[in-house]
């Protein structure tokens, strides 16, 4: 077992947890540097346009391709530069606007990663922030916790979230050496999310498998996405009830008609000037969520308000390296969206 993966599970093993100074949005107010806000809560940002950008070991990082998640439990924040293949990845326990640290701490949070990697190596760890203890723990030399993440602004109408962030991060060489990475400057101004909640509420159909395993969900969700980095798209959410936020979710480019599309997203395909077409999986297991790798989407039907196909997809998560490939059809019907 590759020596991150056993951080990120001793991190829940040992329950540790941080928050301080939180501010639920989940009332549909806007905030703005902890104040509520009636306005469009656009920041330091007045065009609106999402901006991800830190500096990583002395050298500037700026993403072309940025985007969050927003659900009950946890909230995901990524930026990244497809051209350079690489990507950092900000995941609070809650929904809440405030300043998250791993020397502040509360009963109820379960997760914290930060962390900075390849998106498409298979042989190197990712650079990942842990507690001055848990790095002691795994002899960590010349480490020092920088983590410091806030949430600044939240606009409900526009669906974007704004912040800070700094951390350092370090990862398994080999030969029982770890090397550390210093990432500061950090900020994420008006990125887009999304939440777990339906857009429309489909009567269409997603038969998944998960590793050949059926997929139950209790609701599908569709959505038409305008995203940065790519052209519009449909996306299919199966969501499983009952306390999980495991779902599955297929993303389809608009423009896409009869025929076989090889898998294509703003990872995979972008770091140029032009928008990228989609078609990939994603999943969120047991609190993780894994991306695409590889794969394909085929559409055997399209009509005016109809839409069917298959697909499979090999996803990873950026963070474990463990990989899961997901299989099925789909039948959605687009007049509403």
């Amino acid at each position: 077992m590759k020596k991150n993966t056993l951080l990120f599970l001793l991190l829940f093993a040992l329950g540790i947890s941080f928050t301080s100074c939180t501010k639920d949005f989940e009332d549909g107010l806007n905030y703005n540097n902890g104040n509520q806000e009636t306005g469009n809560g656009n920041g330091n940002n007045p065009n609106g346009t999402g901006v991800f950008k830190a500096t990583v070991g002395g050298n500037a990082f700026v993403a072309n391709s940025s985007s969050a998640i927003v659900t009950d439990n946890f909230v995901l924040i990524a930026g990244i530069r497809t051209a350079n293949k690489d990507l950092i990845q900000i995941t609070l326990p809650s929904n809440k606007v405030g300043t998250y640290t791993w020397a502040n701490s509360e009963d109820d949070g379960e997760k914290f990663v930060l962390s900075y990697g390849s998106v498409t190596a298979t042989t190197e760890n990712p650079f990942i922030s842990a507690s001055n203890e848990v790095a002691e723990f795994f002899g960590v030399k010349n480490y020092t916790d920088t983590a410091l993440v806030t949430i600044t602004a939240v606009d409900k109408t526009k669906k974007t979230i704004s912040g800070t962030f700094q951390f350092t991060g370090f990862r398994d060489i080999g030969d029982d050496k770890t090397e550390t990475k210093i990432i500061t400057n950090g900020s994420f101004t008006n990125i887009p999310y999304t939440e777990n909640a339906p857009v429309v509420e489909s009567d269409g159909f997603l038969n998944a498998k998960i590793d050949g395993v059926g997929f139950a969900e209790n609701d599908i969700d569709v959505a038409s996405v305008n995203s940065s980095g790519v052209h519009p798209y449909y996306s299919i959410v199966g969501v499983k009830n009952g306390g999980s936020d495991d779902s599955v979710r297929i993303g389809i480019s608009q423009s896409y008609g009869v025929g076989t599309y090889q898998a294509s997203s703003a990872i995979l395909n972008g770091g140029g000037e032009e928008l990228v077409n989609v078609a990939s999986a994603s999943c969120i297991l047991d609190d993780l969520l894994y991306n695409t790798e590889s794969g394909s989407l085929t559409i055997t039907l399209k009509t005016a308000t109809k839409i069917e196909g298959t697909f499979n997809f090999v996803v990873s998560n950026f963070t474990t390296g463990k990989k899961k490939t997901i299989t099925g059809s789909f039948g959605i019907n687009t007049d509403d969206l």
